[in-house]
Order: structure tokens, then C-alpha cells, then sequence
């Protein structure tokens, strides 16, 4: 009896009674599998695992059917009812039995994927077990490290293929030794600690190369990247090689489609099914649909019960019961919205072991790009797609977690070896982006956050300015930004500038500028944002201020909701009824106490703020946001959050302030409504973005725009340490040159951190 080389550990599985043939090399450890220990198997996995990984001899006893483990386990169960580290127990263990031991529980021992190989057309051999390409070769069932002979693995022989795994492949020599070390990497999960500027996307299309060299199949290997564009690059850096790499969306929604055949939902789609199941008054300046949307997104992205979401929440009545039904309605659409791709998926992968099964063959080895930004539900589908093996190569950076409105925390790839056993923790040290003062100072922002990784990052430019600092009124910073730019313009080209801000609305008095002086540049905001609340109700109330004696209706029932005045609709519409300021002081004398007072409270915010628009259109804007009780209205309405990109209301407004000073014209609402509608720049410019848009992109030259208390740490965010990432990286995002706006008043914290 052969029971190979040392270097590939087998051991052995014997019944509960039995005894190990005398020619068996000795084993380390024993383990007994019976039913008690099937019930809390937890221990028995991880000590098997370590085994498995380390190549050691083990001898198992046998106590059950071995039927009785190839049962095909499946759960029909909600997935939001599961933690993130939910696994198939049973599946797994089948796996650690039988995948690197002889079966000794018959007359004699049996190297099951050695007949297999015999079946695909290998020779037998009498020293070795399998002779194809002219020689002997070991059959293989551990992980694939690196041993001192080619071998034929267990994972060619489960797709019929007679591939040979090659110790000698080597890595590319001009990656560092942090990278290649990576690269290299052989057995079990790793995680990949890859800090901005590290070079990951090399190292994980380098991956991709030598796990190919080493002899691994091309459709045993997947790749899943953060977006589409990501993907794409990916795939530019891999040239010929047509491999695998996927958004986690479209991995997903390709196994939906696979199965049956489904169609990914419209927009007015969703909406439709939304306002068939759900019954919900009008709200004027809102949208009373979007916190269904919101809660939708909790439940299936978070792994949240209905129940709970909608207890937690005020906005959100009947969402619990409504939820299974939207889904059916879904299902008998065959569509699929943004989220159930992922909720779907994971779903199917319960209940069908089959499927299960064909999509964890193609991913044996899984390349996970961007592993922080991962929420519960993405980790959940990536646990049962790298199962039971979990090989996983996890590639990410905890400092750089910036979603976490969306679910995303640093925990998962801090507690990486939690959710994958034994797996490796490798480090890439250098940036490579960014001049060292940028480096050091991004070093000494983080160094504030408690929950982290530490990390050692050099900076692979030896000099650098750190980032300097430009002192404006926030008035001014249109004007200091435009200085700003035009010192790059003498020397780089508009594509090597971005611009970035926490929030997309308070670039649009840049935008504006930049139009007017005739430089190419992205249109981040559009004439839509007139519409938005804070926007559409502070032109209302200006133009109450410009003609007292000729008020709309649609402005005055505007302003006499914002703030809320708590008058009732009846007296609202009376209101709205009059045409000028006497007309309205005679309707408040005809009504009850409050309502009267009230209203005469309305008419002396409108005479305060028609004296200060004869100031100016920024010292009216200014006013309306902060010497009356309208910020505070609007405080209310941001109290749901920020979001990703997008602005809150009190932004919009701050972005209105600013625009003013710009503003030359006589009509001012004309002249920002003309500058909304100019078509976008019919070439590529100065890159104007939100922060959380452009994480893995990178410029010669970084604007980071309004770094003041509220913005950076935005006055909404509960997280400090999230805003200190994102701003982290903003500043990341420069290459050679990186300016921080920020006012002389009010200037963030952060930037006493840096220094």
C-alpha cells in the first residue's frame, strides 16, 4: 500500500472500531466522528481544517453512515434570519473527511480521486499512483501550497481534467517582496492588507497569472471586483487571458438568471410594485416612497428583520408585512431589483445544493478586490460560493471603509481569520501613489482611529510636500479654488485635476465657474437639484421677499411647510388664497390664537429677510440658514442621513450661499437655472466628484474641497472615524500635488490631526 510522500500529509479514515493498516505512517491525532458529534461539530471543523492546511496526517473514526454524509443539506429559511457566518456544517466536514485521506472503511484503502483519474485516462503505476505525461505522479487532495514535485490536484480531477499543478512557477520580479509574497501565496484564505497606492490591482491580476502557472484551472478561479470599471481593468491588465472577474452584482444575478431565467427590474418597475402594496399619503418636498426603498435596502443588504427595521423606524408603517409581498411580486415578474441580486442569490444557494455545487467549483479560488467595502449579505453569498475550502484571497484596506450608511464595516476584514479559518495575514507596505508628506500626514489622521489595523506604510516617493493647507471664507472658496487650479493649469492638463468635497452640492458653484471661464470639467450637479427641499423652498421664500403684493400660492404653502408650522391644511389653503402681505395679515386675524400667531410670525420672517435680500442675494441666503427656524426644518429632514454622494439639505442650502457671490445678473434664480441647464463639457476636464465616487482613482493634482467642522466631520455622520477615512481617502487620491480648503473659522479637527 502507497500512501505517498510526506509533503502530501494523507491520512486515513477507519470505522469507529477499527484499527489503521500496520503500514500506516503514524499520525499526530485521532478524531472520532459520531452523532454527538455531528450535533456541535464547530471544534471538531476547525481542528480538521488546521490539518487539511498544514498538510498533516490525521485518523478518523468513523462512527456514522457514510450515506448518511452525503446528504445534500438545504435551508429554506429568509436569509436576513442568518449571521454572516453561517456554513453547511455537515457539507464541510464531507470535505475535510474525504478530500486528503484514504477510505479505510472497507476491505482495504481507497484513494477515491485516484480511480477517478484512472476513469479520465491516467495509467497506474506501482510507485505512484497515477502515471500521465510520461512519468509517475501523486495524486493530491490538500490545498494548494507549494510542494517539490509536480502532483495532479483533487480540484482538476473533480472537472474531469488531467492537469498538473507546477511547483517551479515564479513571480514577476518586478513586484517588492510584500507584493510577491502575496502573489505567491500558497494554501488556505489570505488576507491581503493593501493600504491606498499599494499597487492591489497588480497584485491581483498577478494572482491571476501565477495561480494559472501553477497549474490551476481557468474556470476554478473567479474574481470579484468593486465595480464595473474595476472589473475592466482588471481585465486590460490580463490581456489575452479570459478569466473570470465579476462585480458581485453580476455574480449574483447570474446565477439568478442561470436558474430561472430572470430580468433585472426598471426603476418604474420597482416603483410600481412598490405603490400597488403600499398605501402612502402625498408629502409635499419629499418623496414617500424613498424610506420603503431605504428599509428594502436594510433588510436585504444589512441582514436585518422587517420587523425590526420597521420598529426602528417612523417613516416606514406596514413594511414588515409588506416586504415577503414585494418579493413574490418579483418573483412572479421573474425580476430581480439592485438588492435581490444579491439576496436572490444567496437564497438560491441555500436551497438548492446543486446549484450550490456548480458555483463553488468555479470558485475554488476566489479573489475578492475591495473586501472592506463587503456588507453582511456580500459576505454572507462569499462565504457559501468559497466553501467548503475557503480559499479566498481577500484583497482591502479598513482605513478605507467609506459605505457604512450601506452596511459596510472594517470589522470583517479586521476579523478576517473569524470567517475564514487559518486563513494567512499579508501586508503590502508601500504606496506608490502618493509624494511622502501626503503619506505621512494620512498616517497621522488614521492614527486617531481606535478600530484598525496598525500598519507600517513607507512611502516609495522619497520627497513630497505634505498637503497644503488654503485658508478662504467659505464665500470665497470658489474663488481660492479657481486660484488653485490655475497654478496646476500652467503645468498639468485638466484631466490631471480633481476636485473633491464630502458632498456633491457645494461643487456647484465650482462647476458654475469653471463653465464660465470655458475650462472642461464634470457636471456633478444638474438642474434637478432645484427640486430638491432645501433648494426649491428658499427660492419660494425669496421670491415672497422680492414682490409683496403679488405671492404665489405654490410659494407660500412652500414656505408655510418650512418650517413646520403646525397649521392645519384648511388654514394653509386659506393662505395660500391671499395674493399680498396685507391680505395675509387680515386672513390671521380671522383665525384661532395659534394659527393667528403663527401666521404673523410668518410675516415677520418675511419682512426680515426682504431687508436682508436688499443686502444681497448671499446675505439673504445666509440668513435664511441661519438666523431663522427654516435650518432647523431642514435639520429634521437630514435626520434620516447622508448616504453616499449625495448632499443634505443644509448642504444645498450652504451651496446656494455660496453661488450668490458669483451671480452678476439681476434675476438670480434665471441666471442659476440658465447655468443648470448648460450641456456637460464635450471633453474630459477637471474631475468634480464626492469623495465615496472616486475611491481607487488617482490624480497628479487633489482639491479637497471644505474640509471644515460639519463637512469633515460631517454634522450628520454618528461615526468620527468613517469620516476621518474618507477623508483619508480624498487625500490619497494625489500623486503628486494635494491642497486642503478649508475656512479660517470652523476648520475641522481633522486638520489639527494631520499636522
Amino acid at each position: 500500500m502507497k500512501f505517498g510522500p510526506d509533503e502530501l500529509g494523507r491520512g486515513i479514515v477507519i470505522p469507529l472500531d477499527g484499527q489503521p493498516p500496520p503500514d500506516f505512517p503514524p499520525a499526530a491525532d485521532t478524531y472520532q466522528i459520531d452523532e454527538p458529534a455531528l450535533v456541535q461539530p464547530d471544534r471538531l471543523l476547525t481542528n480538521l481544517h488546521r490539518h487539511w492546511l498544514r498538510r498533516e496526517r490525521v485518523v478518523i473514526r468513523l462512527g456514522v453512515d457514510k450515506e448518511h454524509l452525503k446528504t445534500a443539506e438545504r435551508l429554506e429559511i429568509e436569509p436576513y434570519q442568518l449571521d454572516p457566518r453561517f456554513e453547511f456544517s455537515q457539507e464541510r466536514l464531507r470535505f475535510l473527511i474525504w478530500a486528503n485521506n484514504y477510505d479505510a472503511t472497507g476491505e482495504e484503502p481507497v484513494w477515491w480521486y485516484q480511480r477517478l483519474a484512472l476513469r479520465l485516462g491516467a495509467l497506474a503505476h506501482d510507485s505512484a499512483e497515477v502515471e500521465i505525461e510520461g512519468g509517475p505522479r501523486w495524486c493530491d487532495g490538500g490545498p494548494r501550497t507549494s510542494v517539490p514535485f509536480p502532483v495532479l490536484h483533487r480540484e482538476s480531477i473533480q472537472k474531469r481534467l488531467l492537469t498538473l499543478t507546477h511547483p517551479e512557477a515564479e513571480v514577476s520580479a518586478e513586484l517588492s517582496l510584500s507584493q510577491i509574497s502575496a502573489v505567491a501565496h500558497s494554501g488556505g484564505g489570505a488576507r491581503i492588507l493593501a493600504p491606498a497606492g499599494s499597487g492591489k490591482t497588480r497584485v491581483l491580476t498577478e494572482r491571476f497569472r501565477h495561480l494559472l502557472a501553477r497549474g490551476v484551472e481557468a474556470t476554478s478561479i473567479t474574481a470579484v471586483a468593486y465595480n464595473r470599471r474595476a472589473a475592466r481593468e482588471m481585465q486590460s491588465r490580463l490581456g489575452d487571458h479570459k478569466l473570470s472577474i465579476r462585480t458581485i452584482h453580476s455574480l449574483g444575478y447570474g446565477l439568478l438568471r442561470k436558474a430561472y431565467g430572470v430580468q433585472l427590474a426598471s426603476h418604474q418597475q420597482v416603483r410600481g410594485i412598490l405603490k400597488s402594496l403600499i398605501q402612502v399619503p402625498p408629502q409635499l418636498n419629499t418623496d414617500p416612497y424613498q424610506p420603503y426603498l431605504d428599509a428594502f435596502q436594510e433588510v436585504r443588504q444589512a441582514l436585518r428583520d422587517p420587523k425590526e427595521v420597521e420598529a426602528s423606524r417612523d417613516d416606514v408603517s406596514g413594511f414588515a408585512d409588506a416586504f415577503p409581498r414585494y418579493r413574490q411580486k418579483l418573483k412572479q415578474r421573474n425580476l430581480v431589483d439592485h438588492d435581490e441580486q444579491i439576496y436572490g442569490a444567496i437564497e438560491l444557494l441555500l436551497n438548492d445544493p446543486e446549484t450550490r455545487s456548480r458555483a463553488q467549483a468555479f470558485c475554488h479560488h476566489l479573489l475578492v478586490d475591495e473586501f472592506q467595502d463587503l456588507t453582511p449579505a456580500f459576505l454572507l453569498l462569499i462565504r457559501l460560493l468559497s466553501s467548503p475550502a475557503y480559499q479566498i484571497f481577500g484583497v482591502g484596506d479598513d482605513d478605507q471603509v467609506i459605505y457604512g450608511y450601506a452596511g459596510a464595516t472594517p470589522d470583517y476584514l479586521i476579523d478576517f481569520p473569524t470567517y475564514f479559518p487559518e486563513a494567512s495575514s499579508l501586508m503590502l507596505d508601500t504606496n506608490y501613489r502618493c509624494p511622502k508628506g501626503v503619506v505621512v500626514a494620512a498616517t497621522r489622521l488614521l492614527s486617531n482611529n481606535r478600530r484598525r489595523v496598525s500598519k507600517d506604510v513607507t512611502a516609495h516617493q522619497r520627497a513630497g510636500d505634505p498637503p497644503k493647507l488654503a485658508l478662504a471664507r467659505p464665500d470665497q472658496w470658489c474663488a481660492e479654488s479657481l486660484r488653485v487650479i490655475e497654478e496646476w493649469l500652467e503645468i498639468h492638463p485638466p484631466t490631471e485635476i480633481a476636485v473633491l468635497s464630502r458632498v456633491n452640492a457645494l461643487l456647484l458653484p465650482l462647476q458654475i465657474a469653471l463653465a464660465q471661464r470655458g475650462l472642461p470639467h464634470d457636471k456633478v450637479v444638474d438642474v434637478s437639484i432645484l427640486q430638491r427641499t432645501a433648494v426649491r423652498t428658499a427660492l419660494a421664500y425669496r421670491r415672497l421677499c422680492l414682490d409683496s403684493d403679488n405671492l404665489e400660492p405654490s410659494d407660500l404653502a412652500d414656505a408655510l411647510r418650512r418650517p413646520n408650522r403646525k397649521l392645519k391644511r384648511e388654514y394653509i389653503e386659506r393662505a395660500c388664497q391671499c395674493r399680498t402681505r396685507i391680505e395675509l395679515q387680515k386672513c390671521a386675524a380671522k383665525l384661532d390664537d395659534w394659527a393667528s400667531s403663527q401666521l404673523e410670525e410668518f410675516l415677520i420672517d418675511l419682512a426680515f429677510l426682504s431687508r436682508r435680500l436688499e443686502k444681497g442675494e448671499d446675505s439673504f441666503f445666509r440668513a435664511l440658514r441661519t438666523e431663522t427656524e427654516f435650518a432647523a426644518a431642514l435639520d429634521q429632514l437630514d435626520s434620516v442621513g447622508l448616504g453616499s454622494a449625495g448632499s443634505s439639505h443644509h448642504d444645498d442650502l450652504l451651496a446656494l450661499e455660496q453661488l450668490a457671490s458669483l451671480c452678476q445678473e439681476e434675476d438670480f434664480e434665471e441666471w442659476l437655472t440658465e447655468q443648470l441647464r448648460q450641456p456637460p463639457s464635450s471633453e474630459k476636464g477637471i474631475r468634480l466628484s464626492s469623495v465615496h465616487r472616486v475611491k481607487g482613482l488617482e490624480w497628479p493634482c487633489v482639491l479637497v474641497y471644505g474640509v471644515d467642522d460639519g463637512l469633515f466631520p460631517h454634522r450628520l455622520s454618528e461615526d468620527e472615524e468613517e469620516e476621518r477615512r474618507i477623508l483619508h481617502v480624498a487625500l490619497t487620491r494625489s500623486k503628486e500635488s494635494c491642497v486642503v480648503l478649508a475656512s479660517g473659522k470652523g476648520t475641522s479637527p481633522f486638520l489639527a490631526e494631520m499636522a
